[in-house]
Order: C-alpha cells, then sequence, then structure tokens
C-alpha cells in the first residue's frame, strides 16, 4: 500500500464540463452544478484520500525527485533595493518538488485565518465539506468560474491585433455583429466565442473613448448600445448570462451611485473546467498552507555549511519539519547530511508503519532517486540503496530537549533551519499538542514555546554555525499585531548569537496584488515588478 496520493480522477466527474456549458446554464442548472462539483470533490477528498490537485502517479513522483538531486539550487540574487539588513534574493519558482505534497494529504485541510480573527480559520477541505458553507461556495464558483473574475477561460478583447489575431480593427459594435455574421471567428479561430461582462467604470482610465467603441486597451460598450444589440439579435442569452441586469448606473438606498460599461470577453469553447478551477479553488476557497521549497532548503543547507572541513555527515536540524520540502531538500543534497526532526502533528503519523510521514518520503526518495554520491545508510531501514540519513521526533520543539534520544544531538548540530508556526495564523491540525492550542495568548506563545524552542537550537548547535529561521510578523484584525520577527531577533541575541540579516524568499506574485500599493510589509522589487517576500533571519553562533 502506498502512503501517498497520486492523479485526481476529475475525468471521471459528472461535473467535468466545459466553460461554454457553464455559460449556457440557467441560475438554477448552475447551482446544481455547483453542489455536484462540491459534492463529487468531497467524496473523492474522503475515500481515496485525494485533495482537489492534479497529482502525479509513482513514476511522476520519482521523476520529479530525481531532478532534485542533479539541481545545482543556484538562486541567490543581490539584492538592489538599497536594504542594508538584506543579505540578498532568493528567487525559486520551480516546482519539481511540489510532489512532496502528495506525501501530506491534509495539507489543505490546514485552517489559516483570515487576518479578522484567529478564531475564523477556514480549511479549503471546509469549504467543500461543511455544510453551512455551501451557499458560500456556489457563489464563489459564480464569480471566480462563470463570471470568470481571475480571468482563468475568457480573455478581454483589447484593440491590438497582437492580442487578438482575429480583430481587425473594427469597433466594438461591429465587432459584435461580425461575430454574429460568422466573418470572425473562421478557420482556426471557429472554436472561439465571446460573452459580456459587466465592468466598474472607476477601473477604465479613458471614459471619453467608450462613446467611440474602443476604449484605452478594451472593446467597450455602454448599457444602450449592449441593449440595441441584444433587440437587434446580434447578442444571445449565452452570451449575456453573466448579465443580471443591463444598465449604465446603479444607486444605492445610501445614495452611492455606481456606474458600468460592458466588455467582450473571448474563449475556447472547448476548453474544459479541469484543471484551470483548481487554481480558483486555491485563491478563492480559503487559503492553502504553503510547503517550504525544497530545493531552496538545498541551498541553504549547502551553502551555509561551506566554511565546514568534515568528511563526517552534517547534522542538520529542523525543528519544525512541516510538510516535507526540507527533509527532502536534505535527502537531495550531495552533501553527506543526518536531517533531525521535530513534529507533534499526529495527522503526519502512520500508525500502520510505525513512522512519521517524514521518515516515509526520506524513504521513499532514497530507495528511489540515490545513486552512489554518499557512502551513509538510512536509518531504520534495511535497503539497499544508499542515502542521507535522518531521525525523526513527535515531540514539540519546545519540549524535545527533554527527550533522551535526542539529547545525544547537543552541542553536535552543523546547522539548524525551520520555518516555525506563526502563532496561530496556520492551525496544521486540532491536537492539543499544537502550540496554538497549548499556549492560547501570544506573550504564553513567545515565552513557552518561541523562546524555549530557540534556546534548546543554540544550546544544541556547535559554535561556528548558522541558524536560520523563517518567520514573519502577522497581523489580526485592524489593532492586533503580533512582532514574530523582533521577538526571535531578540532571543536569540539575548542567547549570544550574532544578527547577521535576512534573505528576501520571493513569493509568487498574486493576480490583482501589487504588493507596492497593499501596505504589505515585506515586499520587495526585483527586475522592475514588486513582489512580496518571506523572510529567513540569519543568525551565528560565534566561536
Amino acid at each position: 500500500m502506498n502512503y501517498f496520493y497520486e492523479k485526481s480522477r476529475f475525468s471521471e466527474f459528472k461535473s467535468n464540463t466545459t466553460y461554454h456549458q457553464l455559460l449556457q446554464m440557467t441560475d438554477g442548472e448552475f447551482v446544481e452544478w455547483a453542489r455536484l462539483l462540491r459534492k463529487e470533490v468531497t467524496e473523492q477528498w474522503d475515500d481515496r484520500k485525494t485533495p482537489p490537485v492534479i497529482g502525479k502517479d509513482k513514476n511522476g513522483i520519482i521523476k520529479n525527485f530525481n531532478k532534485l538531486k542533479s539541481n545545482p539550487a543556484k538562486y541567490w540574487e543581490k539584492d538592489l533595493s538599497g536594504d542594508k539588513e538584506s543579505l540578498g534574493i532568493i528567487k525559486n519558482f520551480n516546482k519539481d518538488a511540489s510532489v512532496v505534497n502528495q506525501f501530506f494529504p491534509t495539507m489543505l485541510k490546514t485552517k489559516i485565518s483570515s487576518g479578522k480573527s484567529a478564531d475564523n480559520g477556514l480549511s479549503i477541505y471546509d469549504h467543500f465539506s461543511d455544510p453551512t458553507l455551501e451557499e458560500k461556495f456556489v457563489k464563489i464558483m459564480k464569480r471566480a468560474v462563470k463570471r470568470d473574475s481571475m480571468y482563468s477561460w475568457s480573455r478581454s478583447i483589447v484593440d491590438t491585433k497582437d492580442d487578438n489575431p482575429f480583430w481587425n480593427g473594427q469597433g466594438a459594435i461591429q465587432f459584435i455583429k461580425d461575430v454574429y455574421n460568422q466573418k470572425v471567428f473562421v478557420g482556426k479561430y471557429s472554436n472561439l466565442g465571446i460573452w459580456i461582462s459587466k465592468v466598474n467604470s472607476r477601473t477604465i482610465t479613458n471614459l471619453s473613448q467608450i462613446q467611440k467603441n474602443i476604449g484605452s486597451n478594451n472593446l467597450f460598450l455602454n448599457a444602450d448600445q449592449v441593449n440595441q444589440l441584444a433587440k437587434g439579435g446580434y447578442l444571445n442569452g449565452t452570451q449575456l448570462s453573466n448579465i443580471d441586469e443591463i444598465v449604465d448606473s446603479w444607486t444605492s438606498e445610501a445614495g452611492t451611485t455606481q456606474n458600468y460599461v460592458y466588455q467582450i470577453r473571448w474563449y475556447d469553447k472547448e476548453d474544459g473546467i479541469f484543471p484551470k478551477i483548481l487554481q480558483v479553488f486555491r485563491l478563492s476557497c480559503g487559503q492553502p498552507a504553503v510547503n517550504f521549497p525544497a530545493l531552496t532548503a538545498k541551498w541553504i543547507y549547502e551553502n551555509y555549511t561551506n566554511h565546514i572541513d568534515t568528511d563526517e555527515p552534517l547534522h542538520i536540524y529542523d525543528s519544525s519539519s512541516g510538510w516535507g520540502g526540507r527533509i527532502i531538500g536534505a535527502m537531495s543534497s550531495r552533501k553527506k547530511i543526518h536531517y533531525v526532526g521535530t513534529d507533534p502533528n499526529p495527522d503526519n503519523f502512520i500508525d500502520k508503519l510505525g513512522i512519521s510521514r517524514y521518515e516515509y518520503v526520506a524513504k521513499f526518495y532514497n530507495d528511489n532517486c540515490v545513486d552512489d554520491f554518499s557512502d551513509s545508510l538510512t536509518t531504520f531501514f534495511d535497503v539497499e540503496k544508499q542515502g542521507n540519513t535522518y531521525e525523526l521526533f513527535q515531540d514539540g520543539s519546545e519540549l524535545i530537549h527533554n527527550n533522551p534520544n535526542f539529547q545525544k544531538y547537543k552541542g553536535k548540530l552543523d546547522i539548524s533551519f525551520t520555518s516555525p508556526p506563526y502563532f496561530n495564523r496556520e492551525q496544521y491540525s486540532q491536537d492539543e499538542t499544537q502550540s496554538f492550542k497549548a499556549y492560547g495568548e501570544y506573550e504564553d506563545w513567545r515565552d513557552n514555546f518561541l523562546k524555549p524552542t530557540l534556546t534548546t537550537i543554540y544550546e544544541y548547535l556547535k559554535k561556528d554555525r548558522y541558524i536560520l529561521w523563517n518567520i514573519a510578523d502577522i497581523k489580526i484584525g485592524e489593532n492586533t499585531y503580533y512582532p514574530l520577527e523582533q521577538d526571535s531577533i531578540d532571543i536569540l541575541k539575548n542567547l549570544g548569537c550574532e544578527y547577521k540579516g535576512k534573505l528576501k524568499m520571493l513569493m509568487t506574485r498574486m493576480v490583482g496584488l501589487d504588493p507596492s500599493k497593499s501596505g504589505i510589509k515585506n515586499a520587495v522589487e526585483y527586475e522592475g515588478k514588486h513582489y512580496k517576500f518571506e523572510p529567513i533571519f540569519v543568525f551565528y553562533k560565534k566561536k
């Protein structure tokens, strides 16, 4: 039996339809479709332990893992922002290691607080399984899928032939008439169709161009033009299905007026809902838990141990093993490494095997992907192949120093690197061993989880060694702010560490989010674009 999920069976879903078919649905039909989709995703999740992701089969996982060992992981670049505290930028958007997620099926069941309250955290799984969230789910599907708010299936017709090779320079009205008369979507474009989108006019930069039917970038119509085209038969019900009322403006009871214009969106009639809808799930149905990039971990292990001259395996300590990204980074390193990890999450323990999922994925890697670069044997398993070693503990990092089996590592660690819990932002499980459960108030969590965790790391680390700590401040609501970054720095400084600065790990840019204008604290400009980054703080234990 394999203890990882494989490919999702979306092709077998009755809800697996095309975007064109969704546009053709009545409101009632669409609601029934959304409910069916929700039911089929939940059943696959519960029965086969397969969340709504594409996934790979065993051979695909092995193929991706094999790419990791040959990847030099050269992702560091100089930070040109002028930030004196910065030690550089890490830009790693490689997806080869994402298959490690398949060994941790509860990742998308992680509850993540919305920012308004730590008590209202919802997981992606909750949006599918919780009966009270069905209506919310249907609304999300209507906005994000049928109305395609993320532009996943359809694009705006803009006034350039580079973006729309089928466009011949005609205005919006004539373009729609040409579509009706089958003069536009012909030949290789015969599978294309259009629909009309109602747009907040505040987003239009050149309103004077609307009456000319050509906007600054898009082809626009006003309400009267849409109505005339509909009365003339040039626009049908499918093309107008996302418009509830064709008006130029709407005034609320409070007296606020909203102005509207209408843009033309084009799409491929054969374009299926899957797999694009998976991104909608991740961005609209709760915030997903994110794995730490294995290749970034590999780079950190290798670059912050280069000053160590030894033939013995390097002892790496990961005090919060997370979702397996860092242990795979260790297994894929060309250096000889012994990975030591701790994590109390019971969901990441396989009772039938008597081992953790971290051990399982590390063994899987060593059994299938290891060559002869290492002469160290994998612990706990009698295997023929060789690879980097590991030992895992199912203890909280604040208590691990009490474990006699862990105490043998005191004074033997060559590097410590982890991404600890951000207090109560991510709730990996509802088990009482979780730090946010054991220490419900921030000050209690700081003093009884954060400080003892860092104290153990410092005391167990050799001299002339590095601690790397990936953490970020969190804000709950309007007024509650938790300074995790500065508290971590202060604790390690007081223990005797020298603070060297921080690495800026770039995050994938999200649709519609401009970090430079959104008030995000950890943002940096890179190659002319602004990115959110995760800080990785670097500390040195002096000789």
